[in-house]
């Protein structure tokens, strides 16, 4: 598969993915009452979990939990449904050691030849098991060494191949504009190669509207 297909088949896989977590959030919160049955075709098994409080010795529902664990679990779906739909012949790994090594990762990561690898969320292989897709996965905007850990990893991994595709996909309950401009502070560590794909499950805030997700991928282009 050329770069160009390959690409078109990720970012049909990720807009996929989008609209089947914007289907498990409306309908699939612990605690919620559920009009969509989990077996309906293509339909999600996933569950948004809940926050539970204590009060008076009675458990009861704080939120719902939103973390980027959805969202990896909700792609692999869609990535495993895809390719045997289209019978495409992609495979994957999860938490996949990186061929560069750091010293200091969890702190302030530098590139180290001493030191270890970190993890990509997602790598996906070809039908010879070669590298060509690398993804890392966010939630809730969150903390910035946390995003520019991710972008380097992603920018130096297989720097001198401009033929290895690099994803970075987030996700967020909902966004105003301050929301924007904090991500685009800490987008700002990509690169150039690493593509940035966002999604707001309830869409821009407003009072009288929610649940209606929103790709905002756009407004960091």
């Amino acid at each position: 598969m050329n770069t160009d297909k390959l690409k078109n088949t990720i970012d049909s896989i990720i807009a996929n993915t989008f609209s089947r977590l914007e289907n498990v959030y409306n309908n699939h919160k612990e605690g919620f009452d559920s009009d969509l049955p989990p077996t309906r075709e293509r339909q999600s098994r996933l569950v948004f979990p809940a926050y539970y409080y204590d009060e008076n010795g009675e458990k009861r529902i704080k939120s719902t939990r939103i973390s980027e664990q959805e969202l990896r679990f909700a792609f692999i779906e869609e990535f495993n449904y895809y390719c045997n739909e289209n019978e495409i012949n992609l495979f994957y790994s999860v938490e996949t050691p990186t061929k560069d090594t750091y010293s200091d990762f969890s702190t302030n990561p530098i590139p180290n030849p001493h030191g270890r690898s970190g993890e990509f969320d997602m790598v996906i292989y070809d039908e010879n098991l070669k590298r060509v897709c690398l993804i890392e996965f966010k939630a809730n905007n969150a903390d910035e060494v946390d995003h520019e850990k991710d972008f380097l990893k992603l920018k130096n991994e297989e720097k001198d191949d401009v033929n290895v595709l690099r994803y970075f996909i987030e996700i967020v309950k909902s966004y105003r504009n301050d929301t924007i401009e904090s991500l685009k502070g800490k987008f700002r560590f990509k690169g150039k190669l690493t593509e940035i794909r966002c999604f707001a499950l309830e869409g821009k805030s407003r009072r009288n509207i929610k649940n209606e997700g929103e790709d905002i991928s756009r407004m960091f282009n």
